[in-house]
């Protein structure tokens, strides 16, 4: 089991500030990125991935509060690297995406971003933010909502920006969710 600080290893400590044409680059990302999820415009989203991406959620579980955070190390809903995501990509947008036939309607609420300078590597930043997806599915009348903060590497370019890591710590120990079809 591991703790939110382990996940976050990249990032500078909490008073290191980083400049606001920094901060705002990299909230223009997260939205853009959940305009292109929503939009399912599953292609452009795949382009702001680095071909480094290492893409993960980890199983949570519900432990006493001796016993750590529940944030397993070993245990994955998602654990996917460039390859798997493009083959996801792909599957997406052909008739045998059987779990997302028809589609999950998704809404995703971005906030509390917080960017500081990544320790590791000068070329990134590393972000961190809550994640609320709403998902409709079918003709039902009440969204199935996931909660999450991301952990994530960014390269902030001038031109492109791109994903190079995120982890997902889901808040919920059981998802509810018939399948965990949709990238979080």
């Amino acid at each position: 089991m591991t703790d939110a600080a382990t996940l976050h290893a990249g990032a500078a400590p909490a008073g290191r500030l980083i400049d606001m044409d920094m901060q705002r680059a990299c909230e223009e990302f997260l939205k853009q990125e959940a305009e292109y999820l929503d939009d399912r415009l599953f292609a452009e989203w795949f382009e702001l991935l680095d071909p480094a991406i290492i893409y993960e959620a980890p199983v949570r579980t519900a432990r006493e509060n001796w016993d750590g955070t529940g944030i397993s190390t070993t245990a994955f809903y998602l654990k996917e690297d460039y390859a798997s995501i493009e083959m996801r990509v792909k599957r997406l947008r052909s008739r045998y995406a059987w779990s997302e036939s028809p589609a999950t309607r998704t809404r995703r609420i971005v906030s509390n971003v917080r960017v500081t300078l990544h320790d590791g590597d000068p070329s990134l930043v590393a972000a961190r933010s809550n994640l609320a997806v709403f998902c409709h599915r079918g003709d039902g009348a009440h969204p199935q909502i996931l909660t999450a903060e991301r952990f994530d590497a960014i390269r902030i370019g001038t031109g492109v920006s791109r994903l190079v890591k995120r982890t997902a710590i889901l808040d919920a120990t059981v998802l509810g969710l018939e399948s965990l079809s949709i990238f979080i």
